[in-house]
């Protein structure tokens, strides 16, 4: 009897959260009393592939920021000290790259963000400190235009006729404290949405604010566990999600109270990125240290917790630091040493040749000349596609 009252009361407490907000707008549970799954026995995942990004002295990556797949090209951004952009074909070999900071007009200050235009078919780099774009070719990737923004926008991306860009709670201007800038096609100003909270004034927080699916775009913000959908006038409440004996105690809270909650890692500060699929509801989450994919699938309501364990079906690597996740891909970077010690075959604690030979065989014949200090590794997990429409 004493058993049966303590499921009540946690289910009480878990359902608290969601049932104090709009009774109309639906909540998913997340329960992190049930065992993790394995992210690849979850039927998210259709297929891997590892780039080994050729590795020369003007082609020198260290940590990446991003990168983009598109068509037959890898575009990779490091956006700390040498804020360049690298250009792959799919097979990681090098075909160029823009390193042009200065103050000059066709140079940059201060790289934050890359993006496609697939309407002009261009490559676009967001410089956040002198405020304009830079538009290159995707073809010749030589620059076509340059267009002034109108606030120091932290990211950005190519929506509907125009693009939205991200001011990341702040602003140069006191009277548009908006962190949501819809621009036109000249990157001039259609439409602000979102309101900076004052207590948020100036922070930053490592999340990914933006996602879109099809039509849909969603937004995000740190302590909220509300998904937002655009639709290009208003912003409202898609759905909420709860994370149980993880879930943030207050939501919504000052920057002061969020800084509180991180240490020690004791609950879900925030749902540090959101993805839709044809088929899934996709978060990022960091527990307890560790990166979690909250898993929501669109077709059962079923929801899954998992960990980001070795990928070992085509190849044998770790799961790797997650860069982006997009409706078709989650693409990830692992250090080149790191691949090296799978294809030396086994080190003092594991044979992984003797546990995985067709992998290790195949690793040695797809990625002969990566070593230890080579450039680190792409690897680009394929989203799998079940169900016709969503």
């Amino acid at each position: 009897m004493k058993k049966n009252h303590y499921i009540i009361i946690l289910l009480i407490i878990s359902c608290f959260s969601c049932k104090n907000k709009d009774t109309n707008i639906k909540c998913i549970h997340f329960d992190f009393d049930q065992n993790m799954k394995d992210i690849h026995s979850t039927g998210l995942l259709k297929d891997c592939k590892i780039i080994a990004l050729e590795t020369r002295d003007s082609v020198l990556i260290g940590r990446i920021d991003k990168a983009i797949v598109y068509k037959d090209r890898l575009y990779v951004a490091t956006f700390g000290d040498d804020q360049s952009v690298f250009i792959f074909d799919l097979k990681g070999n090098f075909i160029h790259k823009i390193n042009t900071v200065g103050r000059a007009p066709g140079e940059y200050l201060q790289l934050f963000d890359i993006f496609i235009n697939k309407r002009n078919h261009t490559l676009n780099l967001l410089s956040r400190i002198d405020r304009k774009v830079l538009s290159y070719d995707i073809n010749n990737l030589k620059l076509v235009e340059i267009y002034p923004i109108p606030e120091t926008l932290y990211k950005m991306f190519s929506w509907q006729k125009g693009y939205i860009g991200y001011a990341g709670n702040y602003t140069q201007d006191e009277n548009k404290r908006y962190n949501l800038w819809e621009l036109d096609s000249n990157f001039q100003t259609i439409n602000l949405s979102v309101n900076i909270d004052p207590s948020w004034l100036g922070k930053s927080s490592n999340i990914k604010s933006f996602s879109s699916y099809k039509d849909s775009l969603y937004y995000i913000a740190p302590t909220d566990f509300n998904v937002y959908r655009y639709d290009g006038k208003n912003m409202s409440t898609c759905h909420s999600v709860n994370f149980g004996k993880y879930h943030l105690p207050e939501e919504q809270i000052s920057y002061k109270k969020y800084e509180e909650y991180c240490w020690p890692p004791n609950y879900i500060t925030t749902i540090r990125k959101f993805q839709e699929t044809q088929d899934y509801y996709i978060y990022l989450v960091l527990e307890s240290g560790q990166n979690r994919l909250c898993l929501y699938n669109k077709n059962n309501q079923e929801t899954n917790i998992c960990e980001l364990t070795p990928y070992t079906k085509k190849y044998l690597t770790t799961f790797g630091n997650i860069i982006d996740i997009t409706q078709d891909y989650i693409i990830t970077s692992v250090e080149a040493a790191d691949i090296c010690e799978y294809l030396k075959g086994k080190n003092e604690y594991v044979n992984f040749e003797k546990n995985y030979p067709e992998q290790i065989h195949r690793m040695r014949e797809e990625l002969p000349d990566i070593n230890e200090d080579s450039n680190p590794c792409i690897v680009i997990y394929s989203i799998q596609h079940y169900s016709q429409s969503s």
